[in-house]
Parts: structure tokens; sequence; C-alpha cells
């Protein structure tokens, strides 16, 4: 039986792809699958996940794993595309401060005219690839030794490890973008013969930013997804019932902004209080399952009700938490009972314009900051894509949220339109078959490397 490596070290994979039916999928069509995993989490996948045909492997991910090139790729990575997102990368941090004049000048303002050739980017992953240090993952794919490699986030440092390891130990490769900003935030280190993608926009700017040819893409649609669209497993009075609201009240999913997109996160205990203070209205806080939220001494009101999902395994730390299947469930019945999402420039947009919900996004703040200090991703590519459909209103002060609020409540319909086409243009497919799709590719593709050119050939590899 052929053994096809996954990986799940980001903190979102878990939800992403490991629980969704395409594991199942692919053991079906006779595979074994080895899901690489952090060695601290595994005996929570193992618990949470566990089904047949699957193993789970432990691999250390700590500071010891990481040498000090890999350091600096990332930031030259992160340096190098030609794309808004990344050109205010280049001057802010995440936070939105004003990076150092000296740093800016002479190391993200050259690399930022370096990334303008492609050839540049090509010599990088070439330099990349015999800088980085090798044999990390040589006894893993040695003891294995599998017919495909699919790394489920190819901008993951650990994934650029794993296949660069592949690579020079020849065991194929196949790869897939984790998210809708991550190919227009950073350069490829790595670049697989063949990626997976959610939709057309993605596959566009693989080939527009980082030459990827339109033919070795393939989309998919999001596989998350396909739990989601088969709508809720409670009624509203049953969900509303769960999280003590009573049923008369219209409930705001407020989704906050989180820590890292300020220099200082004065706008969600501003927010939050702002919505108690609305009447009619009771609001679900579901915070971030693997980012920080900062409240300060706000104390929450009666009529808020907190949502924190996700698994912690070491105290105080949230950035790596894992969601498990009932996290997810949870959110799927919020989003389906709630009346208006509001958040910050997230994939909460997407999630609930898939379940028609009007969607408000905050730009406003309790007091007047520069420039620098706003959150800066509705310059980026891809929220300014959500923001050409008119599906999410972007509002930019107290009295416009108290008005927006209003009118989504008394009118649901309001931005409907808009809102289909954000599923439309970022969704692809919603016919709850993107598992399916994506365990068909990846099955496919490890059968067609063994029938053709033998397990540890890759048909038509260009160098990563």
């Amino acid at each position: 039986m052929p053994t096809i490596f996954v990986t799940s070290f980001h903190p979102l994979i878990s939800r992403n792809i490991i629980a969704t039916e395409f594991l199942s999928h692919l053991t079906a069509m006779g595979n074994e699958v080895v899901v690489l995993v952090p060695d601290y989490k595994r005996s929570f996948f193992e618990e949470t996940y566990r089904r047949p045909g699957v193993r789970f492997e432990g691999v250390a991910t700590g500071p010891g794993a990481r040498s000090g090139w890999v350091k600096i790729a990332k930031r030259i990575a992160e340096a190098l595309p030609d794309t808004r997102r990344a050109a205010i990368g280049r001057r802010r941090t995440l936070a939105g401060k004003r990076k150092s004049a000296l740093v800016y000048w002479f190391f993200y303002a050259p690399l930022g005219l370096v990334g303008k050739s492609r050839r540049a980017v090509r010599w990088f992953r070439w330099l990349d690839f015999r800088l980085a240090p090798a044999g990390r993952f040589y006894p893993l794919l040695d003891r294995y030794r599998p017919a495909l490699v699919f790394s489920t986030d190819i901008q993951n440092e650990h994934d650029v490890a794993l296949m660069q390891d592949a690579r020079r130990r020849g065991y194929p490769i196949l790869g897939m973008v984790r998210s809708w900003d991550n190919l227009t935030t950073r350069a490829l280190r790595f670049a697989p013969p063949h990626i997976i993608v959610h939709n057309e926009i993605i596959k566009a700017e693989a080939a527009r930013y980082h030459g990827i040819a339109p033919d070795a893409v393939s989309v998919v649609g999001i596989p998350h997804y396909d739990r989601y669209l088969r709508g809720p497993t409670m009624g509203r009075s049953e969900f509303f019932g769960n999280i003590g609201v009573g049923l008369n009240t219209k409930l705001v999913l407020y989704f906050p902004i989180c820590d890292y997109r300020l220099e200082r996160n004065i706008v969600d205990p501003y927010v939050i209080g702002l919505l108690d203070k609305t009447e009619g209205i009771t609001t679900l806080v579901r915070f971030p399952p693997a980012a920080s939220v900062d409240l300060g001494d706000f104390v929450k009101p009666p009529r808020m009700v907190y949502d924190r999902p996700g698994h912690e395994f070491q105290s105080g730390r949230v950035d790596d938490r894992e969601l498990a299947p009932e996290d997810d469930e949870r959110l799927v019945n919020a989003l389906a009972w709630c009346d208006v999402a509001v958040c910050g420039p997230s994939t909460a947009i997407i999630d609930a314009a898939l379940f028609q919900k009007p969607v408000l996004l905050i730009d406003f703040y309790p007091r007047d900051l520069p420039e620098e200090g706003r959150i800066y991703e509705y310059g980026a590519e891809h929220i300014a894509n959500i923001l050409a459909t008119g599906g999410a209103r972007r509002v930019r002060s107290e009295p416009e949220l108290v008005a927006a609020l209003r009118q989504c409540r008394e009118h649901p319909e309001t931005d409907a339109a808009g809102r289909e086409r954000i599923v439309r243009e970022q969704c692809w497919r919603t016919d709850a078959k993107s598992c399916e799709r994506l365990a068909r590719i990846v099955a496919e593709r490890a059968a067609f490397v063994r029938e053709s050119a033998g397990e540890r050939k890759t048909p038509d590899a260009p160098e990563g």
C-alpha cells in the first residue's frame, strides 16, 4: 500500500485539512497516510483525529530546529514580492509600526527591487536550497519511503525543510497554498512541481508573482467548507439556549481585530463596548484560535458571550493552539444563526458570506492615529478583492457602525449580490466536493509517479 506524507505544522491546518473528509477519501483510494505534526502535539492529533489508515509522526519544531540561514531566508522572502501587501510590509511591521530607516534602505528596499526579476527570485530559491540545513527529515523519509510528500502549507518553514529534503532524496512532492493572502505576502522559498489552490484568484497570483505555469496549478475550492455547506448541527432555539441568549434578540457575531494587527490593540475593547451599548442586540465574540486579543481591564458585559476556541499546549501561549472539531462546530452554528458579522480584514469575511450574513469591516479607532498606526491590510490585494465586490461594508466611524448595524438587522438582504460574488470568487465551488477533488489529485499524483517514473522520481519536476 503506497504511503503519502501530509503535513500539519500550521495551527489552522488541523481545521483546514486534517478534520475534513480529505484523509478518509485518500485512505479509501488505497493509500496509507502519515501526518507529520509538531512532536509536542502528537498525542492531541492521535486522540482527536484518529482514523483507519492514518498515523501521526511527531517532528521537532522548536527553536533548535531553526538555523540562522532559515531566519534570514524568511525575511528575504517577505521582502521580495512585487505586490502592494509586500510593499507595505517592507516599510511597516505587521502591527503597523514603521521599520527602521536603516533596515528599510539597506535591506528591504533593495530586495524589493530584486523581487521584480523572476530570474533573481529563482536564484534566491537555488541559494536557499543549498544553504538551508539538510537531513532533518531524512530518517522519516527513508523509513516510510513515501510515494508522495504533500505539503499543505508550502510557505511554512517546516514544510519547506521537508520539501527540500524530499527533493534531495528524490521523493515526489505536491504542495498547497494555505490561505488567500499567502502569495502576496512572501515569495516562495521552494516551488513544488505542482501546486493546489482554493480559487482562480490565487492561481493567477501564482503565475503573476511567482512564475508558476498555469498548468502546474490545480483549483479545488476550500476543503473545510464542505462541512460548513451541510449547515448547522443545532436549530436556532437550541443554539441560543446553549449560549444563554434570549430568542427575541438579534445576534451580532464579532471577530476581534487581534493584537498583531495593531501596535497597541485599542480597537477590540472599544468596539466590543460600542456593541454592548447598541440596543436590541446580543454580541457573541468569537476569539481567534491562534492569536492573542488583549482587552486590558475591560470587563465582559452581561449581554455578551465569549467563545474561546482552541486546545492550548503551553500555558499562556495562544499562537500554537489547535482547533478541535467541536470548536468549528460552534462556529458553524454561530454563523448560521447570527444576524450580522462584524470583523477586521480576516477570512471571517468569507465565512460570513458563505452563510449569506451581512459583513461589516471595522476601520475606525477610539482616537486619531497616524497612518502607520492603523490596520494596513485594507490596502492589500486580498482585501481589495473583497471590497471590490461590494459584499462587505468598510465602517469608518462610530455613527456609521450604528447605522450599518440597524440597516443590516432590518434589511438582511443588504449587499447580498456582493456576498454572492465573494463566495463565487473565493470559494470557487460550493458543491461540498472540495475534499474529494483534493484527495483525487493527491492520489492520482502519487499513482502517476509510481507508474510512470518509479517511486523515487518526480515527473518533469522543475528546480525548487
